[in-house]
């Protein structure tokens, strides 16, 4: 009996204690993870600060070296970006460790408690064939039997905890293990953001190389460069407004799905419409010399370049281009159209990236690009327009090369 009574006191033991080995590495780990925390605030900070600065110079400047410094905050927010990212990409990693310690921990515990629960079963089953009677004439004096009787209830107390030790650890373990499935998904974001951040990068150190050698550094260049790109656009827009007038009357209802949310998924994590479809305020007053007194085919979302650019429904990469090749800053930029086997079609413009390939299959939800801010910006967003499928065409353009067009839907009647 003693011996069971030791083991149970083991038992306590390996549920209450840690190994000095263990101990330091999870210390070791919480001092990692904090180190990141704080960096990791500190870089947050500094992007705010970069925010508001290209909030105050957003749209096109009107002076070369305003164009310039624009151009020169957006690298260098896009730089802390990079580095936060990465920063979160650390702390995850030593997250993911420290929980890869704590189901290894607790798969030890497991095992260990039914190794003991194993044997205080045998120890009971030993005993479970003799009598009270049986077991006092075998005892040499009362005393003896009474303590026996007495360790024997011990054991069972013994045993409903070491079953009720093994039920904790093993909740715990399925815990820990969703935990670190959790941050196992998060760090296959953030990598994917890593990838779009640094994408993003280029796209603009690319736009402020383009700039220069465009301008030849001389405000007087840039002046009329910008004017000839305004005339350009313009007559973009308005070639673009007469065929997707012409195309919306070829729109077959029965084709499409009826109006419905989730109909199509949003296609950036987070999303927050900055311009809605149609006769918004822009289109009509602000953005009059561009829309000219028509409505916004599509939404605008808030992208931050680098943003994940997502399929709104499965289907098939149907078309994408750069539109910047032949009208820089004159219509879309870097664009994606797919189509969805629902109907609809859908366009994603002013990409920094674009991912796919022709003709590939995507599912709702998959990356296929980064936002930026190609094409016609008055800063970095998604444009999101969407096309009843049976209209959509790639359509030659006098004024900007081969561009999407189709008769347009209101988006938000499907998200």
């Amino acid at each position: 009996m003693k011996r069971i009574v030791t083991i149970i006191v083991g038992l306590c033991v390996i549920f209450f204690s840690f190994s000095a080995a263990r101990a330091a590495t999870v210390e070791n780990l919480k001092k990692q993870i904090e180190e990141r925390e704080s960096q990791i605030k500190k870089l947050e900070a500094e992007i705010v600060a970069y925010q508001k600065s290209l909030e105050t110079q957003s749209g096109v400047s009107s002076t070369l070296k305003g164009e310039i410094a624009r151009v020169e905050s957006e690298i260098k927010k896009l730089a802390s970006e990079v580095r936060l990212t990465e920063t979160k990409i650390q702390k995850t990693e030593f997250t993911i460790q420290s929980l890869s310690g704590s189901i290894e921990e607790s798969q030890q515990t497991i095992r260990e408690n039914q190794k003991s629960l194993a044997e205080l079963v045998r120890k009971i089953r030993d005993t479970d064939g003799e009598s009270l009677m049986e077991i006092l004439l075998l005892e040499r004096s009362i005393s003896d039997f009474f303590d026996n009787v007495e360790s024997l209830g011990t054991v069972n107390e013994g045993l409903q905890g070491t079953i009720d030790a093994i039920r904790i650890h093993k909740k715990s373990l399925e815990d820990e293990r969703l935990k670190k499935s959790a941050e196992e998904r998060n760090l296959e974001l953030l990598r994917d953001d890593l990838v779009g951040r640094k994408s993003a990068t280029q796209s603009v150190n690319s736009t402020k190389k383009q700039l220069l050698q465009d301008s030849k550094n001389q405000e007087s260049r840039y002046q009329k460069m910008l004017k000839e790109r305004e005339q350009q656009r313009a007559l973009i827009q308005k070639e673009m407004e007469t065929i997707e007038n012409d195309l919306k009357a070829l729109i077959d209802q029965s084709s499409i799905p009826k109006k419905g949310s989730g109909v199509l998924g949003w296609p950036v994590p987070e999303p927050l419409v900055t311009q809605q479809f149609g006769f918004t305020e822009f289109a009509t007053t602000y953005g009059s010399d561009v829309y000219r007194g028509n409505g916004h085919n599509g939404i605008d979302l808030r992208a931050p370049i680098g943003t994940r650019i997502l399929s709104a429904a499965d289907g098939i990469i149907k078309d994408f281009g750069n539109a910047d090749t032949l009208c820089p800053g004159g219509s879309y930029g870097k664009w994606i159209l797919i189509e969805h086997p629902n109907g609809l079609s859908t366009l994603y413009a002013h990409l920094s990236s674009i991912d796919v390939t022709r003709g590939q299959t995507v599912s709702r939800g998959q990356r296929v690009g980064f936002s930026g801010n190609t094409g016609y910006v008055t800063g970095p967003h998604l444009h999101f327009t969407v096309y009843a499928s049976n209209t959509y065409q790639l359509r030659k353009t006098r004024n900007c090369g081969y561009l999407p067009v189709g008769g347009y839907l209101n988006p938000i009647d499907y998200l």
